[in-house]
């Protein structure tokens, strides 16, 4: 049985009581006390989060743009230098091999965050497809640590912390240089749905940035937050996570996802089959709910319309703004027209609860 790997901020998280779960592989903090008050910290003010367990994979050389553009359903081609996107990328039948940011440093040079449990899958996804491009891939996750600044304070906050103006840094850009904690990429993305700051920068330098935020930990500006918390602000967000909102059998289009499919391309991995499916009517589709009850419908769980089964829960938790069970639920072709009608119900244990479908809590935001 192989045991799951330690963040290197692991002793750092357990000083500050965090209370640790098993995720992709890691030992992670799910969080420091209250997850509901880490979600309201990040919705008010600020939290952090360690975020290193992600992959980091460098694509290097003259058509690295050419390659992006071929295995990515995004298109890196007219993105300036210090800009990113976010883009899912497909098995040549459509299905999502996972999903990622790509950070533009120059027409020769990208940085590729991948999900943790899919970074030695995605690395040999780009190397078995970068033959006949001018590029080589390289698999750096262990090079870096990563830590993300979410919530409405974390542009003033972070601006004093590198005693640097972040109000031109706009979303979906990064700056990467020296800093006084050292060097750093520092981009304006997130995974709350809030205004934020993903730090990545070496292991060596990753104990100063955790540090040095603790004045503003005393005045309460920030908090460290855990996967609890991550995970219910990217559902009130409507944003996917890999292996439920997409995976192998959902592809980006029937994950709602169109918006990052650049169909002008001639040829990208996935372009036939995504079009079909695009064109000829989705065989279903990720929808959003709101549960009108306190139980809470977890995922595998049955979804059904006056009693006809039509789908089943993709992800289920309990959204702290609404104080209400929310979640993601994939819903089978047949029973979209009924969406809007009330009869809607999923399985809790022995018992149903009513669904209403909805748009996410927090309006939906692209990330580009």
């Amino acid at each position: 049985m192989t045991r799951s790997k330690k963040l290197h901020l692991h002793d750092f998280h357990i000083l500050k009581s965090a209370k640790i779960t098993e995720f992709a592989g890691w030992e992670m903090p799910v969080s420091y006390g209250s997850a509901v008050e880490e979600h309201l910290q990040t919705r008010n003010k600020s939290s952090l989060f360690d975020v290193s367990h992600m992959g980091e994979i460098s694509v290097l050389g003259k058509q690295a743009n050419d390659f992006l553009d071929y295995v990515l359903t995004n298109s890196v081609m007219n993105l300036s230098s210090g800009k990113a996107i976010y883009s899912p990328f497909c098995y040549e039948d459509g299905g999502t091999v996972d999903d990622l940011i790509a950070y533009k440093k120059s027409d020769e040079n990208y940085l590729l965050c991948v999900n943790a449990s899919n970074i030695e899958k995605d690395f040999d996804h780009f190397t078995n497809h970068v033959s006949g491009f001018d590029c080589t891939i390289k698999n750096e996750s262990k090079l870096f640590g990563q830590i993300a600044l979410q919530g409405p304070l974390s542009e003033r906050i972070l601006s004093e912390v590198i005693n640097e103006d972040l109000t031109r840094l706009t979303k979906m850009s990064f700056i990467e240089r020296e800093f006084p904690i050292g060097n750093a990429l520092i981009s304006r993305t997130g995974y709350t749905g809030e205004d934020g700051f993903e730090i990545y920068c070496s292991l060596d330098d990753l104990d100063q940035w955790a540090l040095s935020f603790n004045e503003f930990e005393i005045k309460g500006d920030a908090m460290w937050a855990g996967l609890a918390a991550r995970d219910s602000l990217r559902l009130e967000s409507g944003f996917p996570l890999y292996g439920h909102e997409l995976s192998p059998s959902i592809n980006p289009v029937q994950a709602g996802l169109s918006w990052a499919i650049k169909w002008e391309k001639p040829e990208f991995l996935g372009r036939r089959k995504l079009r079909e499916e695009y064109e000829g009517g989705l065989s279903g589709c990720v929808k959003f709910y709101v549960v009108e009850d306190r139980r809470i419908p977890r995922d595998g769980s049955t979804v059904f319309f006056e009693g006809e089964v039509f789908g089943k829960v993709l992800s289920g938790g309990f959204s702290p703004t609404l104080k209400k069970p929310i979640g993601s639920a994939w819903i089978s072709s047949n029973g979209l027209t009924n969406l809007k009608n009330k009869g809607w119900k999923a399985e809790v244990r022995s018992s149903n609860v009513d669904l209403i479908f909805a748009q996410p809590v927090l309006k939906k935001q692209n990330l580009v």
